[in-house]
């Protein structure tokens, strides 16, 4: 039955709950469950039928709420820290892999812009379905997550760019070339006018309604800004897609910024949830079957084309096959952009339901098969380090470390490493630092500190540490697998050799403890211990009873 908004809401969120908490359940990106709960209440399988015009309404929402969100959070700043790997291998993975589904959809008849289209869809990656897959609530630490994160970022970017493109072409005309140039003009044109208007005006119009001290008031200028610009940029021509992503970025650098994303999170989750319903919705799941034979193309883009183009770059950037490897396991699955460039190709007339039905399956399997692609990689990964294959070539001048001996090797410069470099200073002990981050090793250098640029847990980098000579191993990263590989190395290589290693939970500190570490310490714990400590003794409890239930409590 078809009914009203009500009844359109209703059946949507019902069945979005329901399903979203199994997905949740079988540890699944909830968006999942909000597909599937499209496809229950979609007109391709029997029961309730909600309307679909409404849903796809609402939907328009919330893409634009996801894109503000997004330019809320981008900064130049941010893009800059990415490092240079995300900043050229990104733009180089998404070029080589929508050029690759391109030329092997118009191999299947697929005519050119939307051959174009199938081949931008598989190249981006979902940072969302990244931390769903690793379980790691400290993703950002390691290494690998940092690549990946500032890639996916750097991808969503381009998405952006690539609505614009297909929008350009979708409209036929004898001059494509034009039209798409004119069109990257318009869009141009229109984020500077909204940048250096919206800038001057936005942030001083939300000061004057937070001043007002109604929390109600400054969610409401929120919304308007967010989708009053994506209409504005749809009625000159512009996706609604950057439009909402400008609005945001005018904010983001705003002393406001952190309170428009806390009211805007809540917002652009109900209406996200709206717009992955439609994508169910929309799905035809007998188009797969039809069409079987670019859903596996699809699919096999997604899975092992991007994940060695991904590999292969980072490889060649420097790094070991073990961060590699883990890179390009946590890039084979697409998310929430390629469902808004799949959604703008389907109104813009690019692609038919069919073909839609048939990108969006093979998104969906590939969010599925995440998690033992990512395992796989970890695996394989790991056992390349340990052969020294695709072994990593030590980058910029090394200290000369390889007459050291009794000396300390400590990973990370950060401000730990840097406190515990001081003390080695002061006592006039012998020590070599490893960082990875290279505008930190290129200071250090010149303020005289004896620091290798490279990866902890390399065991080129450690050879030239001299680590098979080393008294101590100072881990002060906060990188799990580094730190493991760094003390596997050096307890291997030279068992007397004295570790203390930082920890982010309880099963980290049992591993490294089980590797060797003499003392392993939880930053959190830590501070708990402090806290817990300085208000106990307001109390009168004295230090020894302290210390007691301290570890009682460990």
């Amino acid at each position: 039955m078809t009914g009203g908004l009500g009844l359109t809401l209703l059946a949507a969120l019902g069945a979005a709950l329901v399903l979203g908490t199994i997905a949740h359940r079988l540890r699944l990106p909830a968006m999942f469950g909000y597909i599937l709960a499209g496809l229950v209440i979609g007109p391709f399988t029997p029961g309730i039928v909600a309307d679909r015009d409404q849903v796809l309404e609402l939907a328009d929402i919330g893409v634009a709420l996801l894109m503000f969100s997004l330019g809320l959070r981008f900064s130049l700043s941010k893009l800059a820290n990415a490092g240079w790997l995300a900043l050229v291998g990104a733009p180089v993975q998404v070029a080589i892999t929508t050029a690759l589904g391109m030329l092997l959809s118009m191999a299947l008849g697929r005519p050119p812009l939307e051959a174009f289209l199938l081949g931008a869809i598989v190249s981006t990656t979902s940072s969302v379905v990244m931390v769903k897959v690793t379980g790691e609530t400290n993703l950002e630490t390691t290494i690998h997550g940092r690549i990946a994160i500032a890639w996916s970022l750097v991808q969503d970017l381009l998405t952006v760019l690539m609505v614009v493109v297909v929008a350009a072409l979708a409209v036929e005309s004898p001059t494509p070339v034009f039209d798409v140039l004119r069109s990257l003009a318009i869009a141009l044109g229109f984020v500077i006018a909204v940048v250096v208007l919206g800038s001057r005006v936005l942030p001083p119009l939300l000061t004057r309604v937070a001043r007002l001290g109604s929390r109600e008031l400054f969610v409401v200028a929120v919304a308007v800004i967010a989708i009053g610009t994506a209409t504005v940029a749809a009625s000159v021509g512009v996706s609604v897609a950057l439009g909402a992503f400008v609005a945001g970025l005018t904010l983001s650098e705003s002393d406001l910024a952190a309170s428009v994303i806390g009211e805007v999170v809540p917002l652009r989750e109900l209406f996200a949830t709206m717009f992955f319903v439609s994508i169910g919705i929309l799905l035809q799941p007998l188009a797969i079957l039809d069409q079987w034979q670019i859903f596996l193309l699809l699919l096999a883009m997604i899975v092992v084309a991007k994940s060695i183009a991904t590999a292969g770059i980072v490889l060649g950037g420097g790094y070991g096959p073990s961060v590699a490897l883990r890179v390009a396991g946590l890039m084979p699955q697409c998310g929430e952009f390629s469902f808004v460039l799949a959604t703008a190709g389907l109104q813009l007339g690019v692609i038919d339901g069919q073909t839609f039905s048939v990108a969006m399956g093979a998104t969906i399997i590939s969010i599925l098969l995440a998690s033992p692609n990512f395992f796989a990689s970890e695996r394989l990964g790991d056992w390349l380090q340990r052969r020294g294959i695709f072994r990593r070539p030590l980058t910029g001048e090394a200290p000369a470390s390889a007459t050291l001996r009794r000396h300390a090797v400590v990973l990370g410069y950060g401000q730990v490493g840097r406190t515990v470099c001081r003390a080695l200073t002061t006592r006039n002990f012998p020590y070599v630092v490893i960082d990875s981050d290279y505008p930190v090793v290129r200071a250090a250098r010149t303020g005289g500190v004896p620091i290798i640029y490279g990866d902890a847990g390399n065991v080129e980098v450690l050879h030239a540490a001299n680590v098979d000579t080393a008294a101590v191993l100072v881990i002060a990263i906060p990188d799990p697998l580094a730190a493991r590989q760094a003390l596997e190395y050096g307890r291997g290589h030279n068992p007397r050799l004295e570790a203390v290693a930082r920890a982010g939970s309880e099963p980290e500190a049992i591993e490294l403890r089980r590797l060797g570490a003499g003392r392993v310490v939880i930053p959190q714990r830590e501070l708990g211990a402090e806290f817990l400590r300085y208000a106990l003794r307001r109390f009168g409890v004295s230090d020894r009873e302290i210390d007691v239930m301290l570890r009682r409590a460990t």
